[in-house]
This record gives C-alpha cells, structure tokens and sequence, in this order.
C-alpha cells in the first residue's frame, strides 16, 4: 500500500511552503512522511510543484519525490502525475492537512474492501485523508483531465464509501497561522489530535 502527498501548490495564504514549516524542529513534510511510514505505508511518494527545490530539502530520504511539471493544472495534475505506476490502494494526503489517527487509516483499509474508495466522515461531513483503490488511482492516472477536474467531484461520481470516524483531525486544514497555533497547542497539551 502507498501514500502520496500532494505538496505541489503554492502556499499563497501561508506566504512559505506549508511543508517546510518547522514543528518541533523538524519540517512538516518530513514530520508527515514518517508517520506514514511508521502506520504501514512502506512507499511514500510526495509531489512537489511551486517551490520544488526548496520543498525537496524538507523530504525525508527513502521518500520519492514527484516533480509535476504541469502546475498550471492545479491540484488534479499533481495527483495523476503521483499515481503513474503506483500499485494497489493508495492513501492521498494533503500537506495542509491535519495527520489522522491510526484508527482513521485503520477504518479506511477496512472501508476499501469492495469499494473503488473510501473516505472519512466526521459528525456527517467528508474530510480527508482518502484511500484510493488500484482501480481507480489506475484510472485517474491515465485520464484525460481538465483543469476544472477535482479529486472530491471524482470521489463522489466513483461512489465512494463514507466512513464515520471519531476523528475531528479529518476536517482540519493548516492554512492561517491560527490552524497552525491550534495544532501546535494540541500537541503542546498532548491531547490527541483526533479528539472528537
């Protein structure tokens, strides 16, 4: 099983690269791969767009790096060029993205089973991270696709399966310095980020 994540848009309202931004010393993609690895995931892929060089630099070794050279195709480009040649499912994380809890990745595997996807649910709303089946991480691959083309829109017209999570971490992003204080307060406290 793989996990991607997408790391390849400009980081406009955060004004540096969400993923080398410092968290207990350590930059935030490297923190993200690890956990990744450490839950399963012997293959981690990150697709770097704006800012490659200096995001590459905060990449744990062992990790692939994906340059998406089309970036004017948005988020959509960054992940078919991450899914070329990936085998079986494969987990999408955001770089904004809170991590979620070993229960969350654990319900999404169960999820899968019979099912082209599956996505976390918390208190009704979908969040993310989601799990691709090969199916269809196959089939977004080697799609013809439109700058408009979304993952969500994708998700919903591939039915995928909504999991209920007692996880709020699905639904939070690291956009303003606000979300970034929270998560860090959160840590500080040592109350686990997916606290319901």
């Amino acid at each position: 099983m793989m996990a991607l994540l997408l790391a390849g848009g400009r980081s406009s309202r955060a004004r540096t690269h969400k993923g080398c931004r410092r968290v207990e010393g350590r930059p935030w993609l490297y923190r993200q791969c690890r956990f990744l690895r450490s839950q399963g995931f012997a293959q981690v892929r990150v697709v770097l767009g704006y800012s490659a060089m200096g995001a590459a630099r905060c990449v744990p070794s062992g990790v692939r790096r994906i340059w998406n050279r089309n970036r004017a195709g948005g988020p959509f480009a960054s992940l078919r060029a991450g899914l070329r040649g990936a085998r079986g499912p494969v987990l999408v994380v955001l770089v904004d993205a809170w991590l979620p809890s070993p229960a969350t990745i654990c319900r999404l595997r169960l999820g899968l089973r019979g099912a082209y996807a599956a996505i976390p649910v918390w208190r009704g709303r979908g969040g993310h991270p989601a799990l691709l089946s090969h199916e269809l991480a196959a089939a977004i691959a080697g799609s013809v696709h439109s700058p408009k083309e979304r993952l969500d829109h994708v998700l919903a017209s591939a039915g995928a399966r909504r999991i209920a999570v007692q996880d709020r971490s699905v639904r939070r992003n690291m956009n303003r310095r606000r979300d970034w204080w929270l998560y860090l307060r959160c840590r500080k406290l040592r109350r686990p980020l997916w606290m319901g």
